[in-house]
């Protein structure tokens, strides 16, 4: 089953209890391999970013390119947990996403400045992870990029046409959607859940740095802005910590999948100024994320969980292992596995064998697959002989059906049409023909008689018709009497 498929049942499933996507308690995720470079995206609404995770997570499903998208409107605002029926803020969500951009750089992004810009790093700024209080960054002596650089607009064409919603992504987006290289897991489960926009923006800033723990020492600047421009981007550090920080801290320990914390510092000599902030995260232990983050194929990790049911202690055992077990030797893993269980040898728990194949890195030959071919060549040849050989026996059967039907339908011709001759006769004609029915040598004629408890001499041309089975032997015997003088006449005409 694929995520996109198992979302679509989890849907099902809740629209009844008009159960939100951020209400569930699933035993898998809801979530896509995100491409680092949408860490870049900032300024953007939570509306506007559940609209992007919905329309990406769509996107990811599919491997190939396509020129667009379509689903349900019902199940995309399922995906982005949007319940409200005005449509004229769902048109504003859709707006505030088509009029932002994703500028695509090769450098990392540490900081932005407060007009949203974003701000790369510097090949000789000092380290920011050490101890030492470095000089207080100056935003806009840094600047953001220079004029060269790349923008693409997060969506395309929007259409919204009779409960659907058809949308288009750019291709250079939709190739970095799909790329599993340089990415990090995004829970659709987790991101729902945030009704703070600094909670979300912050979470998705740290999110693909969450195997570091740290961010290391960053300007203020840097959390400030995530959401994009407000308020919260010039208020003095005690109110924008009140009213911003620490909820939104509050809110990603109690609702998403990380544990984080944060501690600020004065980094400018001599000055009070709290201007730099360090944010620490762990995931939590038994987070669904931490089983999916780690493979890059999310094909993959469902086929771990649905088809060989691996266990939180299994997946930390791969986890552990990562250096070596690699997606290519998971996924030749898995087809030994299935190979082992289709030559019918007893398996006794397929996630056990799966994990023992792993670790002892089994393979199947190419020998051993074409020795398979050969297998499912003869059967196949074996399955299509067995099938001629039924045809031709039931086409057997069938003619000799169609025969005797034939048969009997001739002879009841026969009768019907001799009883017919015999009622036309003369008396005297009838007569001669009962008493060679009745006759001795006539053995045929004889048993039908005895079988009705009769004698012959009480068979006449008056009552010979008065028995069913006696009336139908004797029709049939004056049919043949009636041929054998028709072939006597013959010769002499």
């Amino acid at each position: 089953m694929t995520p996109l498929q198992y979302a679509l049942d989890l849907f099902v499933e809740s629209a009844p209890a008009r159960r939100g996507i951020h209400e569930l308690e699933a035993n898998s995720d809801i979530g896509y391999q995100k491409n680092q470079v949408f860490a870049r995206i900032v300024g953007l609404g939570l509306s506007a970013r559940r609209f992007v995770d919905a329309a990406y997570f769509i996107v990811a499903q599919e491997a190939e390119i396509k020129e667009a998208y379509d689903v349900t409107l019902s199940f995309f605002k399922w995906l982005m947990r949007y319940d409200s029926k005005n449509r004229e803020h769902f048109s504003s969500v859709i707006r505030s996403v088509k009029s932002s951009m994703l500028e695509v750089t090769s450098a990392p992004v540490i900081s932005v400045d407060q007009k949203g810009r974003l701000i790369e790093e510097a090949t000789d700024e000092a380290d920011l992870d050490s101890d030492s209080v470095p000089a207080e960054p100056n935003v806009e002596s840094r600047g953001a990029s220079t004029e060269d650089g790349d923008w693409l607009e997060l969506i395309g064409r929007v259409s919204v046409r009779n409960g659907r919603i058809r949308f288009r992504v750019p291709i250079e987006l939709q190739r970095l959607i799909k790329d599993p290289q340089n990415s990090y897991w995004t829970s659709l489960l987790v991101t729902s859940r945030f009704t703070v926009i600094y909670a979300r923006a912050i979470y998705d800033h740290v999110l693909p740095t969450l195997s570091s723990g740290t961010t290391g020492w960053l300007p203020m600047e840097v959390v400030r802005n995530l959401p994009g421009r407000s308020w919260a981007n010039h208020a003095e550090f005690k109110y924008f910590k009140r009213d911003y920080l620490e909820p939104a801290v509050k809110q990603i320990n109690e609702l998403s999948d990380i544990d984080l914390s944060y501690e600020t510092r004065a980094g400018t000599p001599g000055s009070r100024k709290q201007d730099q902030i360090r944010l620490r995260f762990k995931r939590k232990e038994g987070a669904l994320a931490v089983k999916a983050a780690m493979l890059n194929s999310v094909a993959l990790f469902q086929t771990l969980q649905s088809e060989f049911g691996l266990s939180d202690k299994q997946f930390e055992q791969i986890e552990s292992n990562r250096a070596t077990w690699t997606d290519d030797r998971i996924q030749q893993a898995i087809e030994y596995t299935r190979w082992t269980i289709r030559q019918g040898t007893k398996v006794k728990r397929a996630s056990a064998y799966l994990m023992k194949s792993l670790a002892e890195n089994y393979r199947v030959s190419d020998a051993d697959k074409q020795v398979e071919a050969i297998q499912q060549q003869l059967a196949v040849q074996a399955v299509a002989e067995k099938e001629a050989k039924e045809v031709a026996r039931n086409a057997a059967v069938a003619s000799v059906v169609a025969a005797d039907k034939a048969a009997d339908q001739r002879r009841s011709e026969e009768i019907r049409s001799a009883r017919e001759t015999f009622a036309a006769l003369s008396g005297k004609e009838r007569e001669g023909f009962v008493r060679k029915f009745t006759a001795h040598n006539n053995s045929l004629g004889i048993r039908s008689i005895e079988r009705q408890g009769l004698k012959p001499a009480e068979i006449n041309e008056a009552n010979v018709l008065q028995w069913p089975s006696i009336a139908d032997t004797f029709c049939l015997f004056v049919a043949g009497e009636l041929r054998k003088a028709k072939r006597t006449k013959a010769p002499a005409a």
